[in-house]
């Protein structure tokens, strides 16, 4: 007789990094398994993500939620649509500012994957709340759903505006005791 209660699903903790700079990749001080070095933003965070959610037993991969914690994407963002907005010698084309958004980053691996687990853009908090909120963040996680994956995406501006490397970090959580 079933009681209407599934058995706790096993999901590993993993760690995935891509990024678009080889050195970046390289030197980062992050465990990772294979990381890879992609041209574009969307291709690292693809990779990242890719790899996330392969670790993920295969009941949960299309319904886990996606937190993706925004802050440095968002500033470079803004900064390299301004740029292009003071640029005499560039028109502006509306993927211009269709770029500045973070879900752009994200979209193309959750429509690709058939993902239909909710996804979450969390924005920057103020510079002195920071430090407590990383210490404490620990997403959501319950019997009912059982994995997350949390994807920070971290940028390293050049001189110009326009240039970054970027470094895409997904990582598998689950809750402790189940």
């Amino acid at each position: 007789m079933t009681t209407g209660t599934r058995a706790p699903v096993a999901v590993p903790w993993h760690r995935a990094l891509a990024g678009t700079d080889e050195a970046r990749v390289a030197a980062a001080p992050v465990l990772a398994a294979a990381p890879t070095v992609h041209r574009k933003p969307v291709d690292a965070a693809s990779a990242a993500l890719g790899a996330a959610f392969g670790a993920l037993p295969e009941e949960l991969r299309a319904t886990a939620p996606l937190y993706v914690l925004c802050r440095d994407y968002g500033t470079w963002a803004a900064r390299r649509f301004i740029a292009r907005c003071h640029d005499p010698a560039r028109r502006l084309r509306p993927s211009d500012s269709v770029g500045l958004e973070t879900s752009e980053l994200v979209r193309p691996y959750l429509t690709a994957a058939e993902h239909r687990g909710d996804c979450y853009l969390l924005a920057q908090l103020p510079a002195a709340r920071l430090p407590a909120a990383q210490a404490e963040f620990t997403p959501p996680v319950t019997a009912a759903r059982p994995a997350a994956v949390v994807l920070d995406l971290i940028v390293f501006p050049g001189e110009d505006p326009r240039d970054a490397d970027c470094l895409a970090l997904a990582t598998t959580w689950k809750a402790s005791g189940l």
